[in-house]
């Protein structure tokens, strides 16, 4: 048997500190890449505390808003209230009475107009019921107070 000698390349590179600015390079890559994870993290969760600040404030507007509604419903109810109880014909028929001295007209003092098709005849009127007449009270004054 021959044993053949081999050749074994022994050569080693220089030794420099390429390794050693490689190790210094990713690191500081790695702490670059950090920084701007915890920048993206932290502009992120601004902004997200900035959208619920804004719905909060939206929300507290829209309380007032409701409110305000509120309150005007309640005040447009007392008024129409006020305006019924103020609208009452009983209540002008008193006032109109008590106040300004009016009287329900007398029989010579109604006059009848031809309106429609039919004329109307005051003795036509005369068995027409009492409570007729208290709700063309109005209707009497308004002639008397026309002529």
């Amino acid at each position: 048997m021959i044993v053949a000698q081999r050749e074994y390349n022994y050569e080693y590179p220089p030794y420099t500190s390429e390794k050693k600015e490689q190790i210094r390079k990713t690191k500081k890559n790695a702490k670059l890449k950090n920084l701007l994870l915890v920048f993206f993290i932290s502009s992120l969760s601004i902004l997200i505390l900035y959208r619920y600040t804004v719905i909060y404030q939206r929300s507290i507007a829209l309380d007032k808003m409701e409110k305000q509604v509120q309150y005007a419903e309640n005040l447009n109810q007392q008024l129409k209230a006020q305006i019924a109880s103020l609208t009452n014909p009983a209540r002008i028929e008193e006032i109109a009475k008590e106040k300004l001295g009016m009287q329900l007209p007398e029989e010579n003092q109604i006059v009848y107009i031809n309106v429609g098709e039919k004329p109307k005849v005051a003795e036509e009127k005369k068995g027409e019921e009492k409570s007729q007449d208290k709700s063309n009270f109005f209707m009497r004054i308004l002639g008397v107070l026309n002529r």
